[in-house]
C-alpha cells in the first residue's frame, strides 16, 4: 500500500543527514574494529560531498565532512544509524575537533553522481575497518575488518519493491482520501515542530526571525515553523528532523507548511493529515524521478510541490486542481541550485513555501502554470517526471559547484 511506504521511509535524523551518513559509516567501522581511533579516511560522492561540505556538526559547534566523521568514529553509536551522533558527549567532540585539526581526518571525492555513497576507513589501535554505504543513506552494504569482508550485500533495491512512482496521480489522490491510521504523521510533525522549538531556545533561527514578524495568517506561520526548522536543523540544532527521502529537510518543508496552514484556520486534524499524506506522497515520487541526491535542491523541488500540491487538497481542492498546484511549482522552482547544506537552506525554504501557497490559490481558481508550455508535462505524471530529468540533466552544474567549493572559495 502506498501508506506503508511513507511509513517505512520516515525516519528521525539527527543533524543535516548527509553528515548524519558520514557519521554512521565511521562509528559502524569504528565499532567493528575496537581499539582507540588514531585516523579517518572518507571518500564521498558528489552529492555527500556537496551537502556536508560546510554543514554543522550537532555537539561540535563545528562544520564539515572531515568532523563528522572524526566525530562518528570517536563517539557515535552505530545501532542509532542516522542518530548515532546523539550519542557522542562534549569530551568525544572535543577529540574529534583535535583528530580535524591535526590532519587526521580526510575526506576525498569519489565520483560525480545522483546516488549516494559513503566510504570510511577507520584506523585504531587495533587495525582497520572500512563500512561502505550505497543506495541510501543508513544502507550498509559493505563491512571489512583487516582486509576480511565481514559483511556485505546488494546496493541495488529488489525489483519488486514498490514505489510511488509505480503509480497514477489519481491513486495517490484516491490514497489520501481514503487512507486509515494517520497518526504516524501527527508524530512526524511533531518531531520537526521539538526541531523549530529547540532552535527557537537555543537562540539560532537568526535568519527565521528576520524574515516574519507573526505567525497571524497561513503562509506566516508555515514560514515560520519551516524556514526555523531547516535553520535549526543546518545550523546544529541538538534535535532531531523527521527525514523524508533520507533529508529532513524535504520533510520538513512537505509537512510544516501543511500543519501551519491547518492550525491557523482551524482545519480538522484528519484533513491536516490526509494532506500530509498526499504531500510526501508527490514528494516520494518526484525523488524517485530525480534520483536522491543532484545539483537541484529537492527540498523545494520535491518537498515544496509535495507541500502545494498538499496545500490545495487541504483547503478542498480538486485532483484536478492538485495537479495544477503541481504544474506551478514546475514551472517556477525547477532549476534551483543545492550548494550543500548550509544556511542559505532557509531562505530556499523560504522561497519554496510562498511558492507553495501562490501555486495553491492560483489552483483553487482553476488557475496557473498552463501544461502546454516547458517543461511541464499533459498529466501530472509526465510532470513530475520531467522535472526528475532536469536534475538528472545538471551533472556539469554539479561539476561546476563542486569545483567553486574546493578551489575558488578565497
Amino acid at each position: 500500500m502506498l501508506i506503508d511506504i511513507i511509513r517505512t521511509d520516515l525516519a528521525p535524523s539527527l543533524g543535516v543527514t548527509e553528515p548524519a551518513a558520514i557519521a554512521y559509516a565511521a562509528a559502524a567501522a569504528a565499532r567493528a574494529v575496537g581499539g582507540d581511533v588514531t585516523a579517518v579516511r572518507v571518500g564521498l560522492n558528489s552529492g555527500i560531498f556537496k551537502n556536508s561540505f560546510t554543514c554543522a556538526v550537532p555537539g561540535t559547534g563545528g562544520l564539515g565532512c572531515a568532523l563528522a566523521a572524526a566525530l562518528g568514529a570517536i563517539g557515535g553509536d552505530p545501532e542509532k544509524k542516522l542518530m548515532c551522533l546523539s550519542a557522542a558527549g562534549p569530551c568525544d567532540a572535543a577529540a574529534a575537533e583535535i583528530m580535524v585539526k591535526d590532519g587526521l581526518a580526510s575526506v576525498r571525492l569519489l565520483e560525480i553522481s545522483s546516488d549516494i555513497r559513503i566510504v570510511v576507513q577507520v584506523d585504531t589501535t587495533l587495525g582497520t575497518a572500512e563500512c561502505e554505504i550505497a543506495g541510501a543513506h543508513d544502507n550498509v552494504v559493505r563491512l571489512t575488518v583487516n582486509g576480511s569482508t565481514v559483511f556485505s550485500e546488494e546496493t541495488e533495491p529488489s525489483a519488486h519493491t514498490e514505489k510511488v512512482s509505480d503509480h497514477s496521480f489519481s491513486e495517490l489522490y484516491a490514497a489520501a482520501d481514503i487512507a486509515d491510521d494517520l497518526l504516524f504523521l501527527r508524530d512526524a510533525v511533531d518531531t520537526d515542530l521539538r526541531l523549530f522549538k529547540s532552535g527557537q531556545d537555543a537562540g539560532l533561527l537568526r535568519m527565521t526571525s528576520s524574515l516574519v514578524n507573526s505567525s497571524a495568517s497561513a503562509r506566516d506561520r508555515a514560514v515560520l515553523y519551516a524556514c526555523g526548522a531547516i535553520e535549526a536543523r543546518v545550523r546544529g540544532a541538538s534535535a532531531p528532523a523527521m527525514a523524508i527521502t533520507g533529508s529532513g529537510s524535504h520533510g520538513i518543508l512537505c509537512m510544516l507548511p501543511i500543519h501551519a496552514a491547518a492550525e491557523a484556520d482551524g482545519i480538522p486534524q484528519e484533513r491536516e493529515l490526509r494532506a500530509i499524506l498526499l504531500s510526501c506522497l508527490v514528494t516520494r515520487y518526484i525523488k524517485e524521478c530525480s534520483g536522491l541526491l543532484s545539483a537541484v535542491c529537492g527540498c523545494v523541488l520535491a518537498g515544496g510541490t509535495g507541500a502545494a500540491c498538499g496545500l490545495t487538497y487541504l483547503y478542498g481542492g480538486t485532483e484536478a486542481q492538485c495537479a495544477m498546484a503541481i504544474n506551478s511549482m514546475a514551472a517556477s522552482v525547477t532549476g534551483m541550485i543545492c550548494h550543500g547544506g548550509n544556511t542559505g537552506c532557509t531562505l530556499k525554504a523560504l522561497a519554496g513555501v510562498d511558492a507553495a501557497f501562490a501555486s495553491m490559490r492560483m489552483a483553487l481558481q482553476n488557475g496557473g502554470a498552463e501544461p502546454v508550455h516547458g517543461i511541464l508535462g499533459s498529466t501530472p505524471e509526465l510532470t513530475m517526471r520531467n522535472m526528475g530529468r532536469i536534475s538528472h540533466g545538471m551533472g556539469d552544474v554539479e561539476g561546476c559547484i563542486l569545483d567553486i567549493l574546493q578551489n575558488h572559495k578565497g
